[in-house]
């Protein structure tokens, strides 16, 4: 189980002390490993040449997220994380317990009453992930630790929010074929019905000892998940009408986690009294062969231990992290949001990007190259490689007079026009620490530094370094992970701020959080309103987007059970003129999009009603075509109000009454469709039709289709002074022409 270290491995990552390997494979290895204060913990890690892959950073962040989700209960806590570190690491609770696999290979197959509890409570896991709107996407005994308190589920590295494809292409199957279902087999989406027919793999396995799709090569075992009936040989009787309905091949059949919670539940008495005898005894000695785990590391090549006895030889990258310690100051990259993933995306976390190393070499960052296909879709100017993970804060990227802001990790400054890459600086922290009035770019330095201030500065465009800061907030402390800059004037700048203890990741229940106004000119606070407390470990931010208007700040503020509302102040005093419930069916990240002109602001919550920004008082309401129609976030530009509506198209109304303008004839438009506001062009207005992945533009006069052309799923955004339409996608942004 405990293999000794080698030569190159890391003496230490992020303070924890690494003692042994616990395994290693194709993507990174997991280590023993023990904190300052003694804490044993196994810490995974990414293997650096993997690392240099945005992807898989991207990857492996996601998998830290959904590791918090899950959280301590039904899966291994996370100490401590660095994803963006250049060996990104997670450290985790080290499990007291074999995986299921060597469980059933040590001990033989589970009896009923163990494989009903060991169902019962890895439902009540997989619920936990699915209330967040994240699937795992690879349940597999060899993911499943099984411990004297029951089950824990680990290695998320594949884990995706329900309907999120990012990282996977369409038509590949991503997962283990052995455990996978069969809409994951054939590259569809796995839902969380997908999880449920893994589930009855892994209890098919526990109760026998083979899984119920046989083994052999990658195309058999998926050709038996899509067309053959398991082999459930072996399988209690009582189990068998349960098992075999979580394995049919249609999802609509399968149990809910909760259904099948209820037809497996066990009875009284703890998970360890269903356990065998020898299974337990092999946790106990798992246990004891931790506590008294020594380091051990085996000696180096001849050639590399010469290359050691030159001082003066360049240090590797591992040698270089261990001197985490001596680190006076790390800027941080803000998230985004994760559950991200669902919530899972949205909660994310702030991860440190390594300024410098002490005494350590360090490479400049070459910015990727614009790029173009041989042959252009949609007429494609430019494509650039970046970064990005849905959902994001709004808005996203920053938009300014020749200049675009894009990606999140390593921040891009691109000329719109061309793609050409004018900086790419780490020191630009995206996201929800910056902001742009259209002229300038704002942001809030983040530092590992307790006793630094929290600042506020503009940044070089021509560069993207950070200016000295004009504001300085000494009662406020920039460590704190739920600081928010929201939007930006000529004037002002808005944005939380908070006091109190720090927290590795989330809020803390005796932290204190204010919105505040800054002063560009001054530097002063113009005001400070009080936020409510977030329970400990909350990771849903105050606010979803912002936008100032004269002299209005129209919000949508989150409460820390996720419910949204649309509150407007006073921009000048940050009195609250008035609020109301967001509510909708669309996710969050949907209805927090604001549409809001000098007279009106447009909610997004799946109705097209414009309310009074003095008082919230209904100006007007478009019914639509049908009853109950349901509409996109709305967009407005020049006295007109655009919406996509359910099974009709883009309508355009005028702001002032909500008259129809024109309407788009009628086409099938999904709820899919309705997740993103249409962008506004210069003649045209586009929107999405996922369900044909197309683009359609159409005339901005009169509503009649120009153009309905292949289009890859994006985020997209009107560059208007340089004429371009820009695509935001998870791997590359992109631009074409904007008519």
């Amino acid at each position: 189980m405990l293999s000794p270290l080698t030569h190159d491995d890391p003496h230490q990552l992020g303070g924890y002390r690494l003692i042994a390997r616990l395994g290693s494979g194709g993507m990174g290895t997991v280590y023993l490993a023990r904190s300052v204060t003694g804490r044993t913990a196994a810490l995974k890690t990414l293997h650096p040449h993997i690392a240099t892959d945005t992807a898989m950073r991207t990857r492996f962040r996601l998998e830290v997220d959904a590791a918090r989700v899950i959280g301590p209960i039904h899966g291994a806590r996370v100490f401590d994380a660095d994803p963006l570190a250049e060996t990104p690491w997670m450290a985790t609770e080290y499990v007291l317990g074999p995986p299921l696999g060597d469980a059933v290979s040590f001990a033989g197959p589970l009896p009923e009453p163990a494989v009903r509890a060991l169902g019962a409570l890895l439902c009540a896991a997989l619920a936990q992930l699915h209330a967040s709107d994240v699937v795992h996407r690879d349940l597999k005994p060899s993911n499943i630790m099984v411990t004297a308190d029951g089950p824990k589920v680990i290695d998320f590295g594949i884990a995706r929010a329900i309907g999120d494809d990012r990282l996977t292409r369409t038509g590949t199957a991503a997962g283990t074929p052995a455990f996978m279902s069969p809409e994951q087999a054939t590259g569809q989406e796995h839902t969380a019905a997908g999880d449920v027919f893994a589930l009855a793999g892994v209890l098919v396995h526990a109760a026998t000892g083979h899984g119920p799709f046989g083994a052999g090569q990658h195309a058999d075992l998926i050709y038996r998940v899509r067309y053959a009936s398991p082999d459930l040989t072996g399988v209690p009787p009582a189990l068998l009408p349960i098992l075999t309905q979580c394995l049919s091949k249609n999802p609509a059949d399968r149990p809910t986690t909760t259904d099948l919670a209820t037809q497996l539940h066990p009875g009284h008495g703890d998970f360890a009294s269903r356990l065998p005898e020898p299974l337990l005894m092999e946790i106990a000695r798992r246990a004891g062969d931790v506590w008294h785990a020594r380091p051990r590391r085996l000696p180096a090549p001849p050639e590399d231990a010469l290359a050691e006895a030159f001082p003066g030889a360049p240090r590797s990258a591992t040698s270089r992290l261990s001197g985490l310690s001596g680190l006076s100051r790390r800027k941080l990259l803000a998230l985004g949001g994760s559950s991200a993933l669902g919530a899972a995306v949205a909660s994310g976390g702030a991860w440190a990007w390594l300024d410098s190393l002490d005494g350590g070499d360090t490479t400049d960052p070459k910015p990727p190259a614009a790029t173009s296909s041989k042959q252009p879709a949609f007429d494609l100017l430019w494509q650039v490689a970046t970064s990005s993970v849905e959902p994001q804060i709004p808005p996203v990227p920053l938009i300014l007079d020749g200049l675009l802001v894009a990606g999140e990790f390593g921040v891009q400054g691109l000329n719109p026009a061309t793609g050409a890459v004018k900086w790419s600086d780490p020191e630009v922290y995206f996201l929800r620490r910056t902001a742009t009035d259209g002229k300038q770019v704002y942001a809030a330095d983040h530092t590992l530094d307790e006793s630094d201030p929290l600042s506020v500065s503009t940044v070089d465009l021509t560069t993207g370094e950070i200016n000295a800061p004009f504001s300085e907030l000494k009662d406020l402390r920039a460590i704190l992970d739920g600081t928010q800059v929201l939007c930006a004037t000529g004037d002002a700048v808005y944005l939380t701020g908070g006091r109190g203890p720090r927290t590795e990741s989330g809020f803390d229940k005796a932290q204190s959080w204010f919105l505040l106004g800054i002063g560009i000119r001054s530097g002063k606070k113009l005001w400070e309103v009080p936020l409510p407390a977030r329970p400990d470990e909350s990771e849903r931010l105050h606010f979803l987007s912002a936008k100032a208007v004269g002299e209005y700040l129209v919000l949508v503020q989150q409460s820390a059970d996720g419910a949204l509302r649309l509150v407007v102040r006073n921009a000048l005093t940050g009195e609250a003129l008035w609020n109301r419930p967001l509510d909708g069916e669309q996710p969050g990240f949907s209805r927090a999009h604001l549409a809001v002109d000098s007279r009106h602001v447009y909610p997004s919550a799946d109705e097209l009603v414009a309310l009074g920004l003095a008082d919230g008082k209904e100006a007007w309401r478009f019914e639509g075509k049908t009853p109950q129609a349901r509409f996109s976030p709305p967009a407005t530009k020049d006295g007109v109000v655009y919406a996509v509506e359910e099974n009709r198209g883009i309508v355009a109304l005028d702001a002032t009454n909500g008259t129809l303008r024109w309407a788009e004839k009628s086409r099938a438009v999904t709820t899919e469709d309705l997740g993103a506001p249409p962008v506004v062009g210069i003649a045209s207005v586009y929107a999405q039709n996922k369900a044909s992945s197309a683009l359609v533009a159409v005339d901005i006069r009169t509503g009649t289709v120009t153009r309905s052309v292949k289009a890859a799923p994006a985020r997209y955004f009107a560059h208007a002074s340089a004429r371009r339409l820009i695509a935001v996608g998870d791997e590359h942004t992109a631009a074409y022409p904007l008519n």
